[in-house]
């Protein structure tokens, strides 16, 4: 699939605001991303991984659908999304990550063991380094081994936000 044109919107959500942004002819998100206060380097990022995309404001069609999952804590919520990891491997962690119940947690090393690949904990924390639907693909529910919040895209304080708001028993502090 080419994607040569898309609609984005900064909206609010009970997490916070979020930037979604969604290919013209496809209705496929390209991006769901948590903002802080920087959004000119959120809009620069969505550039970088897209570079020959053109993005204009506008309404994404999925844009509620999207909201709602993120205000009613319901990563489980089906949208029609491209996933920037689209390899085989990255599928496979962002599959075996959606399979995490709100409110738990798993360790990048669980991930890598249930998908079949132990030795590939370092690359299953790059997949989830490059995950662009935030929360949909709810790598904040990944940790790491000895139970820290260790990284996360949009930083560690978001991370810890999501998983309380989640009812997740945090009992380590932050790397």
């Amino acid at each position: 699939m080419i994607i040569r044109e898309c609609v984005y919107e900064v909206t609010q959500t009970n997490q916070g605001e979020v930037l979604i942004a969604e290919c013209v002819t496809s209705q496929k998100v390209v991006a769901i991303y948590l903002l802080d206060d920087d959004l000119d380097m959120q809009i620069e990022e969505l550039h970088d991984s897209y570079p020959t995309v053109h993005f204009i404001l506008g309404s994404p069609t999925q844009t509620t659908k999207i909201v709602e999952a993120i205000n009613t804590l319901d990563s489980t919520v089906k949208i029609n999304a491209v996933h920037k990891g689209n390899t085989p491997f990255g599928i496979q962690v962002y599959n075996a990550i959606q399979k995490i119940p709100k409110g738990e947690t798993r360790s990048y090393s669980d991930i890598a063991r249930e998908i079949g690949n132990p030795s590939a904990t370092r690359a299953v924390a790059g997949a989830c380094a490059r995950n662009n639907l935030a929360y949909i693909v709810p790598c904040h529910r990944v940790i790491g081994s000895t139970g820290n919040l260790s990284g996360y895209r949009w930083g560690i304080t978001k991370k810890r936000q999501l998983l309380q708001a989640e009812g997740a028993e945090l009992r380590f502090s932050v790397m």
